[in-house]
């Protein structure tokens, strides 16, 4: 007679067993983390976007150049006089469309990809895996410059450039589960029972590989926010007047000496997204597999 095992409340696997994913998430302490900054972050750049901010972007005020920190303007205004926290609150929500177009991409795609690649016979993941090869062989940045330069400096454009450097590394990431997947029992149970590639596909890989799925994207995030801005800092991002996060970064360099805050203030919206983005990371990668739990 086999000895049972009981499963303490409170416990890892007590949580992701009886309370749902998002509890599981809540209980990590990075997960906790996380979900509160994405949050915030998400909040307001939504606002920037919908255009839900103290004052309008792009609206001047002679009067108040070069104004410091104070109550009615929270991280100062710049040399036009334009209110840097409403300038950093549409650029925020600006990053964020472009970063979560650009995953959509990369993460679809290098998906569809990676389960096609492990699960396939060997010449379709030969091919697969060598194209993804060829283009790892091209610098990131040097792809997202070369996508952006041919297609624009819009939105699109520039998810495109983001998101299509990243497509072999969800490849990758997701390869690797799909080919232990592809020998576990329950697949080879249902070849028997005779179910089609589709549905072994749908109803049985694929929820599988979703945690790895789930943590890629989050940090993919992370980059992404950090790779628009680069390209705004560049002059490669949208348009005026479209704010941006990276080109209030580039107009104030030679403005730190005089006016700080006009450099200080994007670039920490940048920095409290990228932690938030990477905590979350940390948590979903706790949830779906706790024993990898950091302490």
């Amino acid at each position: 007679m086999s000895e049972s095992t009981t499963i303490p409340p409170g416990s890892d696997e007590d949580v992701v067993r009886h309370r749902g994913w998002f509890a599981a998430l809540w209980h990590s302490r990075d997960g906790r983390r996380g979900v509160i900054i994405v949050g915030v972050v998400l909040v307001v750049g939504l606002m920037g976007l919908w255009g839900l901010t103290p004052y309008a972007a792009d609206a001047q005020n002679p009067a108040s150049v070069l104004k410091g920190i104070s109550f009615s303007h929270p991280m100062g205004t710049d040399q036009f006089g334009r209110d840097v926290f409403s300038q950093a609150m549409q650029g925020l929500g600006v990053s964020l469309e472009i970063a979560f177009l650009s995953v959509l991409i990369a993460g679809v795609i290098g998906t569809i990809g990676g389960i096609v690649a492990g699960f396939l016979g060997k010449w379709t993941s030969a091919m697969i895996m060598r194209m993804t090869d060829m283009m790892f062989a091209i610098p990131t940045i040097l792809f997202a410059l070369a996508i952006v330069t041919a297609l624009g400096f819009g939105i699109v454009d520039s998810a495109i450039a983001i998101g299509v450097p990243w497509i072999p590394i969800f490849v990758r990431v997701v390869r690797s589960p799909v080919l232990a997947l592809r020998e576990s029992d329950f697949v080879r149970a249902g070849r028997v029972l005779g179910f089609s590639r589709l549905r072994l596909l749908w109803r049985h890989i694929l929820p599988n590989v979703a945690g790895v799925i789930a943590v890629q994207t989050s940090l993919t995030l992370s980059w992404a926010i950090v790779a628009e801005a680069g390209l705004s800092f560049l002059g490669l991002g949208p348009p005026p007047p479209t704010a941006s996060l990276g080109e209030m970064v580039n107009n104030a360099g030679s403005l730190a000496g005089v006016a700080w805050w006009t450099l200080w203030g994007p670039s920490l919206v940048i920095v409290i997204a990228v932690i938030g983005f990477n905590f979350l990371g940390d948590g979903l990668r706790d949830t779906s597999d706790p024993r990898t739990r950091t302490r």
